[in-house]
């Protein structure tokens, strides 16, 4: 079974807005791909270490799952978040199947 990484906005975001926007995400990547699709936790719950950029240290965690996809779905508009940024741009230049998602159908 294909691995599908869901890259979505966390910060500011509640637990289970977060969980909403990944399902959300994964029946479409489903719908795209014809076929169901394992997904990758991509929510970071782990405590962060103590000194260090706690944003980019979630990123990071975040990036080593993004690895393991064959598979990537993320927002359309990801100038307000630079996590999802990042993650679309390594989806990209790694060239990781992926599909966008409108963020405003996603988040509102």
């Amino acid at each position: 079974m294909k691995k599908l990484f869901v890259s979505v906005p966390m910060q500011g975001r509640t637990k289970k807005d977060i969980a909403v926007s990944i399902a959300k995400m994964k029946k479409i990547a489903e719908a795209y791909e014809g076929e169901e699709l394992e997904l990758i936790d991509s929510y970071v719950s782990d405590e962060t270490p103590k000194d260090c950029y706690i944003p980019v240290w979630y990123l990071s965690r975040s990036l080593e799952k993004l690895a393991m996809a064959d598979i990537f779905i993320g927002i359309d508009d990801t100038a307000d978040w630079p996590g999802c940024k990042i993650e679309t741009m390594v989806a990209n230049s790694y060239y990781i199947k992926s599909y966008k998602v409108e963020t405003a159908k996603l988040l509102y």
